[in-house]
């Protein structure tokens, strides 16, 4: 079985939507959705996911992308394998607009960030084998992704789809893409360095 855990957000965050509508009456797929009323962090709302799974094929399903068809047949696929193996990783990133700045932040994310540093955002659409879960991840604000990454890196390094999960750019759009882009690195930075994630997600949601 493959679970489809969602962490959901708001009720605008509806691109994860265009996923499931094809799967959600599939024998070997099972829908888990977590919002901010059972927990308020996304690190707590993936952690409540995975345990209520039961699939041996796991997929943290961003709200704000979306897969194809194939991607989810894909991973149904590795879920039936009778000797499963140690996989993990995302898919091919992309936005949902064309703007030439975008496109280079999608290309960063895919070659650097996935393939040099073996980091993988939710954005990507995070899918990892069950018995690769060690531990929950830690309660905290922002970087979870980043978290479970460096977790699971050092079990095998991760592995890009070729499917493409399209990620809604309207935060981008919203408050301007260089704006945006230099908060991104901002935070980045304030993680490295080991500020607060309270305090680094009172800055991403101004």
């Amino acid at each position: 079985m493959l679970s489809i855990v969602v962490p959901i957000d708001a009720n605008t965050n509806i691109f994860y939507q265009e996923t499931i509508k094809n799967f959600q009456n599939h024998n070997d797929v099972e829908m888990i959705f977590v919002d901010q009323a059972e927990a308020f962090t996304r690190a707590e709302r993936l952690n409540l996911g995975f345990h209520r799974s039961h699939g041996e094929m796991i997929l943290f399903h961003h709200p704000r992308s979306k897969l194809p068809i194939d991607a989810i047949e894909f991973l149904i696929k590795e879920s039936e394998k009778k000797d499963p193996s140690y996989i993990w990783g995302g898919f091919f990133h992309q936005f949902d607009n064309d703007h030439c700045f975008l496109k280079l932040i999608s290309w960063y994310s895919n070659r650097i960030r996935v393939g040099l540093k073996g980091i993988v955002y939710l954005d990507h659409c995070i899918f990892f084998s069950r018995s690769m879960w060690t531990k929950d991840l830690p309660i905290q604000y922002l970087f979870e992704d980043t978290e479970l990454s460096l977790q699971f890196r050092k079990i095998k390094k991760p592995v890009l789809l070729p499917y493409t999960a399209v990620t809604s750019s309207h935060r981008f759009l919203k408050k301007g893409i260089l704006r945006q882009t230099l908060l991104n690195f901002l935070l980045k930075l304030g993680y490295k360095l080991q500020l607060p994630s309270s305090f680094l997600f009172s800055l991403y949601q101004r």
